[in-house]
């Protein structure tokens, strides 16, 4: 919208539609604000390589009648917890299913980012919203006191004005380092690169192999073990509907110290006897990568400065434990927006007054959870055996536990323990467990 200068104005910006900033944009839209929404994608989504669980109780925030609308969900998550592998094929689950994983509709179901946020988006725009892709924002626009007032883009004539701009461009963090609310690239060792295939498999082949009734259950497992060739990392596999997404996440870092070949490494992943036969036949679909900020509380930038605020993976709101991070998006986007519209009653878009919006977090699990966890992502870096030595032993000795038929048991324990093989691994076990009670705990 032009205003009698001639500038294209409006009375907030948001860059990114993502879960953050689609969000955001539906909010304010919602509230009678004249909003832009400027993705650098062909459309929103078109560049999410994202495969996993999408939560239902952060949807319901921002749009309550959202099943009404008919979102683009695969199968619901009615199944979850850790699978153990072993070097010589064996697997333990450790699932829940059932009791509260059973409700309806799911807390969580499993999503194709690239359409999800498509549909996210076009809720926005149905509130109102702009929605302005293939469009990249190079830098901010500030008056003389250092207050943001807009957004400069790599369209002809294309600075944007509006007095208040929410940050949502994801990891790659340039705009909030130009905002100087932090000022350095996120280091290799706090990012996780995450890399899939997805492969499609008819739905009856699905439900067999997974031990599935029909398409209104769906697992989500994360493997642990016998996956990342003893380096810091965990995999994961997800039914969808028709295909099943199976891949695995390590530390960037490691990846670039021992020049690994993500493709190569996944492909060892899916030759492990017990994930090849889940797979079996199935064509592939997709095959790709993306990077996931994992750093946590520490590595968070300040959230706001005079005329802006940053929300989603752009402000590393991401619960590696938990595997949390779109709800934390989506809620944070609201906050934002929240922020954003009482900025406007007050006619007031100084630090002074955006700094609600951290208030607005501290009461909510998101920055809550981050500072309870806030050392947990140093305790994965220090204590990688939680990754595959400790997962292994559980799963060689449940292995012998349940094969030591017409053994005498003495000997079955003894060699239980052996695997940990002198008295000071077990202490260490021990005290690592202690370690990460502690940050887990936020001790």
């Amino acid at each position: 919208m032009s205003n009698n200068d001639g500038k294209i104005c409006f009375d907030a910006i948001v860059v990114g539609a993502g879960l953050a900033g689609s969000a955001a944009a539906m909010v304010m839209a919602r509230a009678g604000l004249n909003v832009a929404l400027i993705e650098r994608g062909q459309k929103a989504g078109g560049k999410n390589y994202f495969g996993g669980a999408i939560y239902t109780h952060a949807i319901a925030e921002v749009l309550p009648d959202y099943m009404d609308r008919r979102p683009p969900f695969e199968r619901p998550v009615t199944e979850a917890g850790f699978w153990m592998l072993s070097k010589d094929g064996a697997l333990t689950r450790l699932t829940v299913q059932g009791g509260k994983l059973a409700t309806q509709p799911a807390d969580a179901y499993m999503t194709s980012r690239a359409l999800f946020d498509a549909w996210w988006a076009e809720q926005a725009q149905q509130a109102g919203a702009l929605l302005i892709p293939k469009t990249t924002v190079l830098n901010v626009i500030r008056d003389g006191s250092g207050q943001v007032i807009g957004v400069t883009t790599d369209r002809a004539q294309g600075d944007v004005y509006a007095p208040v701009v929410i940050v949502c461009e994801g990891v790659n963090n340039l705009l909030t380092q130009k905002l100087g609310l932090i000022d350095h690239d996120l280091e290799p060792a706090h990012i996780a690169l995450a890399f899939k295939q997805v492969i499609a498999l008819p739905m009856e082949t699905i439900n067999a192999r997974f031990g599935l009734s029909d398409e209104q259950q769906g697992i989500a497992a994360s493997v642990l073990g016998d996956v990342s060739l003893g380096l810091p990392g965990m995999g994961f596999v997800y039914t969808n509907k028709t295909s099943v997404s199976v891949g695995l996440g390590m530390m960037l870092d490691a990846v670039i110290e021992y020049r690994l070949k993500p493709y190569e490494v996944l492909q060892r992943y899916l030759r492990h006897p017990a994930i090849a036969p889940l797979v079996k036949g199935g064509q592939l679909l997709e095959y790709g990568a993306h990077l996931i900020p994992e750093g946590g509380y520490r590595d968070m930038p300040k959230l706001y400065t005079g005329g802006a605020l940053v929300a989603g993976d752009a402000a590393s709101m991401v619960n590696a434990l938990h595997w949390e991070g779109t709800n934390m998006a989506i809620v944070a986007g609201k906050l934002a927006a929240e922020t954003a519209i009482e900025a406007h009653r007050r006619g007031d878009f100084s630090s002074a007054t955006l700094a609600q919006y951290e208030e607005r977090l501290k009461e909510r699990f998101i920055l809550q959870d981050m500072k309870q966890y806030r050392n947990f992502a140093h305790f994965l870096e220090t204590h990688p055996s939680f990754m595959d030595t400790y997962p292994s032993f559980i799963n060689e000795a449940l292995e012998q536990f349940f094969s030591a038929y017409g053994q005498p048991k003495k000997q079955l324990f003894k060699n239980i323990m052996g695997s940990l093989t002198s008295r000071r691994q077990f202490l260490k076990a021990v005290g690592d467990l202690l370690s990460m009670g502690k940050a887990v705990m936020g001790w």
